[in-house]
């Protein structure tokens, strides 16, 4: 059980690393703003599964573009 909050805290790094890392290379533009905070502070504050997040944010992406 312990392995599996080191994965989950581990895919949550990434994917908030990821984001900053997307946000820098696309510029400051405030849907992008808007994805990357509400993605870490979903990470950060629930318990939501990192698969359902990440299709999530593909979706958020799909409809702010």
């Amino acid at each position: 059980k312990l392995s599996l909050k080191g994965i989950n805290a581990i895919a949550g790094g990434l994917i908030v690393s990821a984001a900053i890392l997307l946000l820098q290379k696309n510029g400051l533009a405030l849907d992008n703003l808007i994805v990357t905070v509400v993605t870490i502070i979903l990470i950060i504050s629930k318990k939501i599964p990192i698969p359902l997040l990440v299709g999530l944010t593909i979706v958020a992406g799909f409809i702010l573009a």
